[in-house]
């Protein structure tokens, strides 16, 4: 089995090696982290900018479980996740049962409500408005939550705006920060079909 340490290391030799899928899918989790932890919640930001939001969650637990995660970041992140859907399920025990797939992301969408209501987020330098998102040509995340068909609201302080900063999408391809794509690509290279 491969270590980070082994992607990161530029002498590497890539020749005759395979991994799995699920392999890959660890390396690669791994390999996000380890950026994401040597640079500042700057990059954190970009990433959510252009995340695909089919690949790991681990990355974005990582995201959500850090003190030092901007609020606008945070914000950002749960409207993208679609937390509206998640508020027909009365419990995480409905969640499982009617639609278990979807328990990892009823899992993040549920500890970002907590961190974010309990001040667990000291930071806010980004902007962020669910209901006017500059960043999606000015879209209404809001507009996709049906209240009355809620069995759990979404908290009223997470559709107020926060004003800040804003930055330009980086546009990193699947939200791979372009610093580490060439060994994301090499991944992919050596991964079994």
């Amino acid at each position: 089995m491969l270590h980070i340490n082994d992607i990161l290391d530029s002498d590497f030799d890539w020749d005759g090696i395979e991994i799995t899928e699920e392999e890959f899918d660890e390396l690669s989790t791994e390999l996000l982290i380890d950026y994401l932890k040597k640079h500042n919640p700057k990059e954190r930001q970009m990433l959510a900018l252009c995340w695909n939001f089919d690949n790991s969650k681990e990355v974005i637990r990582w995201i959500v479980d850090q003190p030092d995660t901007d609020k606008g970041t945070i914000l950002l992140l749960y409207w993208y996740m679609a937390p509206g859907f998640y508020k027909k399920f009365a419990d995480r025990e409905e969640c499982e049962k009617e639609a278990f797939w979807a328990l990892e992301d009823y899992d993040i969408i549920q500890t970002i409500e907590k961190n974010y209501l309990s001040g667990f987020y000291g930071n806010q330098k980004y902007a962020f408005d669910p209901a006017n998102d500059e960043y999606s040509d000015h879209y209404d995340w809001t507009s996709e939550y049906e209240k009355e068909e809620a069995k759990v609201k979404i908290p009223k302080e997470l559709f107020l705006a926060l004003e800040g900063e804003r930055i330009e999408n980086p546009q990193w391809e699947e939200g791979i920060p372009t610093e580490i794509s060439d060994i994301m690509d090499k991944l992919c290279d050596v991964c079994e079909e």
